[in-house]
């Protein structure tokens, strides 16, 4: 019989998160772990030998520790990689609230959503993403706060065409929230090698594995995508899967978020006829390791570093201005896709680089790059989320 390669298409890869760093649950309900690409691997390095021996040839080699790392590329889709972007942060999501029961009316030259009776000011602040689901069209698709009063919510930076509605019955939704934390956060990774035409198959198991930052690219004419760099401390091949493994209970088949879904956003201005918005988070991780250990003893974080860049057609000058001014601004990214919503704000931006450049006779474009700020009271990036 030939042998048969494994396939990337018939790979599959889960995780779980641990209770212990490197030590897998027991019986470990796994999630999917969505990707188009990656894998974790172990690297060693060559210790070649200096030793004199009489001859020109080398006598020795040995190999270091093993290096546990890789990276996934992925398309972003909601709830998907929502445990991936709260790893990376050493966070967890702060869940939102829902609201029942509300009688709204929709001012749409405003962009008002006003309640009959109540109180907002108690529900949802300025920044954070919020939806009427029970409204109608446009209307019911999610957008940020730009004010608040008892009885009104306004969102100035919505950019669909919304229509007048009156005393509608609603629910409304303030969005899950994820910020920059100090939490430790490890998970398994089980990559399950699916063997083809009698091939058996195989499985590799990395423990102890960090998500030490994300990059997400949102282009035009594309599926929004990124990557996921992550740090292992050790892995090991195994004959099936650890004992009592679930693959059933966790399913993720939302559709990925595309380049239509996206509006970004200068504060409350809408930025126009921008090409690519990436946003990546680093977190200054590096392997550490130990004497009588020949795995990674830990990971190494250092500060969180949100970055951005942005590239476009140049049609004014206000965020020359600012970048020459060293204005502080606030960058928002909002993605409304059809089975859920996402929003990355990145508080306290400032600009670093804005380069506008003549080509040809064609537009003249502007590239811009810059990095967000925090403290202990203010994350530096803020995420945000909406099941539907």
């Amino acid at each position: 019989m030939a042998i048969q390669p494994y396939k990337g298409a018939n790979t599959a890869q889960f995780y779980v998160l641990e209770t212990t760093p490197g030590v897998t649950p027991t019986n470990p309900v796994w999630s999917p772990l969505r990707n188009t690409s990656g894998i974790p691997a172990i690297t060693r390095d060559s210790l070649v030998s200096n030793e004199l021996d009489g001859s020109r040839e080398t006598s020795s080699i040995r190999t270091g520790n093993k290096q546990v790392a890789g990276e996934y590329a992925i398309e972003l889709s909601a709830q998907s990689q929502d445990e991936l972007l709260a790893g990376a942060m050493t966070s967890s999501w702060v869940s939102g609230s829902t609201t029942a029961g509300l009688s709204v009316t929709v001012d749409a030259d405003a962009k008002t959503f006003t309640r009959a009776a109540g109180d907002f000011t108690t529900l949802v602040e300025v920044g954070e993403l919020v939806r009427f689901p029970g409204l109608t069209g446009n209307n019911s698709l999610p957008f940020i706060v730009t004010s608040v009063s008892a009885l009104v919510v306004t969102g100035a930076a919505i950019p669909h065409t919304l229509t007048d509605e009156s005393a509608v019955t609603t629910s409304f939704i303030v969005a899950d929230k994820l910020e920059t934390g100090n939490l430790c956060k490890t998970y398994s990774v089980l990559t399950w090698f699916k063997g083809r035409c009698g091939g058996a198959d195989s499985y590799l198991i990395t423990r102890g594995v960090e998500f030490s930052g994300f990059s997400i690219e949102q282009a035009v004419n594309a599926m929004v995508t990124g990557s996921f760099p992550f740090i292992g401390l050790n892995q090991e091949i195994l004959s099936g899967p650890p004992a009592g493994s679930d693959f059933s209970t966790v399913v993720f088949d939302a559709k990925p978020f595309s380049s239509v879904d996206v509006a970004a956003f200068n504060g409350t201005a809408q930025l126009k006829l921008v090409d690519t918005f990436t946003i990546t988070n680093d977190n200054g991780t590096s392997a550490q390791y130990e004497l009588g250990n020949d795995s990674v003893a830990f990971v190494e974080r250092g500060r969180a570093a949100n970055t951005f860049s942005l590239a476009g057609k140049l049609y004014d000058m206000t965020m020359l201005n600012q970048f020459l001014n060293e204005e502080q601004i606030e960058l928002t990214s909002v993605l409304t896709g059809p089975d859920g919503a996402m929003s990355f704000t990145l508080k306290r931006a400032e600009l670093t680089a804005a380069t506008p450049e003549v080509g040809g006779p064609e537009s003249v474009t502007l590239t811009m790059e810059g990095q967000a700020t925090g403290n202990a009271f203010q994350s530096s990036i803020v995420i945000q989320r909406i099941a539907y």
